[in-house]
């Protein structure tokens, strides 16, 4: 299997061949990646730059696999528990990601460290309500790492998905209140639509949808 590799700068992308042309101090490796040094289920690397430091970080991207059920959890309850309290509809997904994510057709993406530590994670839940969307959830950064731009390359790599696996819309349900959420999402397109209230997330007071 050939992995991915991109590089981020800030909130944008390029290719790490692109990236070495343009930096003379850039040493990025192009070549295809022994799967023997990569963490399982790896589908893509991800190399964090810092242009000012010239810093490169290194990071995997990971689809789901049991060994990553402890961080999916533990980096979303903390996240919710930051700003709402946790709901029972969340530990339904949290408790039970593979019966009620991974099994329909959905999948989750863990990024990590080069040692290993997990450091955000998000859903791609297929929306049984409506043909053809799947819902972008449970996307959140250890507290820790937050402000390092962690979310990009898992914004990115839930949205490759869902493009792959020929979704037209990405629904994605939030609450106003997050702002810096709420931009985040807007940079990578998703716009406001009309909603009433969420069935599941007492939380939840704005959707927003990405369409391709």
């Amino acid at each position: 299997m050939t992995v991915q590799k991109l590089v981020f700068i800030r909130n944008k992308f390029i290719s790490c061949q692109e990236f070495n042309s343009k930096y003379s101090w850039a040493n990025i490796p192009t070549e295809e990646e022994d799967e023997r040094n990569l963490p399982e289920k790896c589908v893509s690397i991800y190399y964090s730059v810092n242009i000012e430091q010239q810093t490169i970080e290194k990071l995997y991207m990971v689809s789901y696999a049991p060994q990553y059920k402890p961080s999916f959890k533990e980096i979303s309850v903390a996240w919710v528990n930051e700003y709402f309290a946790v709901e029972p509809a969340d530990l339904l997904q949290l408790d039970h990601p593979e019966e009620n994510i991974i099994q329909p057709g959905g999948e989750i993406f863990c990024l990590m460290k080069e040692k290993g530590e997990v450091v955000g994670t998000v859903a791609m839940i297929i929306d049984q309500e409506e043909e053809g969307a799947v819902e972008l959830g449970k996307m959140g950064v250890a507290k820790e790492f937050c402000g390092k731009g962690y979310a990009h390359p898992l914004m990115k790599e839930a949205l490759m998905w869902a493009q792959k696996k020929s979704f037209s819309v990405v629904n994605l349900h939030t609450a106003a209140k997050l702002i810096v959420a709420v931009s985040l999402y807007e940079k990578y397109g998703f716009k406001p639509v009309p909603f009433q209230a969420h069935g599941h997330f007492a939380r939840v007071d704005l959707l927003m949808r990405l369409t391709f």
